[in-house]
């Protein structure tokens, strides 16, 4: 080998060697998933098998490579949940920390009914748009709502200074800042790949909640409900958590309830309604997540509820009469039959699907990983779309 040749070696060794070492100095991204109970995640491991159920989604069944029906950790990335336990008291007891390797149960054992939420798909979709190493954290409690209980900072007081069980306004906003801050105190502990030098970056947050400021006490009464607090209230949080945790420009997405499907609901309105103001443009993303209700679910859905109601009607005549002034006592009755219905109107091929599909309530999204796969994907993007 002559000297030519052999220093032509050296350069291109030390060139790949430079090169190396600037990807492994970047900054480890870490992404906070916040929210309530959906955010949690109801969705049994199980209730996977379903994708591989209809062409549309045989690819996110094949993005989560389940192998003997368990899906697999998601390459690159760790994450850590931190659970408080029952608050109900007031006290806030002992974490349940859950951490490891990005996964249903993160890192914990995992089973046929360890749940999920939007956090896996997140993470696999996140990782394919950035392939680098990430961290989630997770900061969820479920029955908690905006205007008392992650109320921030700068929205002013409530008229109640406690919630329910006893804790004070914006305990579960300051948990979430607290919670972040254990992990930005030490990333190594939570992730392989975190390089000290070269530090890390909070690259985005997810905002997932609304039930229980849709059921609220806003103004105006069950069927005009003024929701517009709701919004003002969100922009709050937004413009708090940025300095808070020191990220004035950190991308932000927020998760619309969208149980049920698509709706044209002014709850749905208000929590989108943050992003289209001018300070927010090109950094705060709406995603609808109605558009991902499982189709197929919604059509069985409706043989369902269109035959509870009718037999409900049949079995009581009276009841036509007094829904007129009173609807709900029609869908309450409708409702307690609807288990009896499936078996005398739905085929074997559809009370399958129901059995295999779901695992939770309607409220959180029948504990679907189709529904939460989709809104967790579609997270996802919208993030990315930001970062771009």
């Amino acid at each position: 080998m002559n000297t030519t040749t052999r220093n032509l070696l050296i350069s291109v060794a030390i060139i790949s060697a430079m090169s190396s070492a600037a990807l492994a100095a970047k900054p480890l991204k870490i992404f906070v998933l916040a929210g309530q109970s959906n955010m949690q995640g109801k969705a049994q491991v199980r209730t996977i098998e379903r994708l591989n159920m209809t062409e549309d989604a045989k690819q996110m069944y094949e993005d989560m490579m389940v192998k003997d029906g368990l899906p697999s950790a998601v390459k690159d990335v760790y994450g850590v949940n931190f659970a408080n336990g029952d608050m109900s008291k007031g006290n806030e007891r002992p974490v349940e920390e859950q951490a490891g390797p990005l996964q249903p149960g993160f890192g914990g054992e995992l089973t046929e009914f360890t749940t999920f939420g939007p956090e896996y798909t997140f993470a696999i979709y996140m990782q394919k748009h950035l392939d680098e190493p990430i961290l989630i954290i997770k900061t969820a409690w479920g029955g908690r709502n905006l205007l008392q209980q992650f109320r921030p900072p700068s929205a002013g007081e409530y008229e109640e200074d406690k919630d329910k069980h006893g804790n004070p306004t914006g305990q579960y906003y300051n948990l979430i800042v607290k919670r972040v801050g254990e992990v930005l105190a030490d990333p190594a502990k939570y992730h392989p790949a975190y390089d000290k030098a070269a530090g890390c970056e909070i690259a985005g947050f997810v905002w997932f909640q609304g039930f229980n400021d849709l059921v609220g006490p806003y103004p105006g009464g069950k069927a005009n409900k003024d929701y517009s607090e709701y919004s003002r209230l969100m922009a709050c949080f937004i413009r708090d958590i940025r300095k808070d945790l020191k990220t004035p420009e950190m991308p932000f997405v927020i998760g619309v309830l969208g149980i049920g499907g698509v709706e044209d609901h002014p709850f749905r309105k208000a929590q989108e309604a943050p992003a289209a103001l001018p300070e927010f443009k090109g950094n705060v993303a709406a995603v609808r997540t109605g558009q991902y209700w499982d189709p197929e679910l919604a059509r069985i859905e409706k043989i369902v509820d269109e035959s509870a109601r009718k037999e409900a009607l049949a079995r009581d005549p009276k009841l036509a009469e007094l829904a007129k002034q009173k609807p709900w006592l029609l869908d309450k009755a409708a409702w307690k039959l609807k288990k009896e219905m499936r078996g005398k109107v739905l085929s074997a091929e559809e009370q399958n699907f129901l059995k295999v599909g779901t695992s939770n309530a309607r409220f959180h999204y029948m504990g679907s990983a189709y529904i939460y796969g989709n809104i967790g994907k579609a997270f996802a993007d919208a993030m990315a779309k930001m970062t771009e």
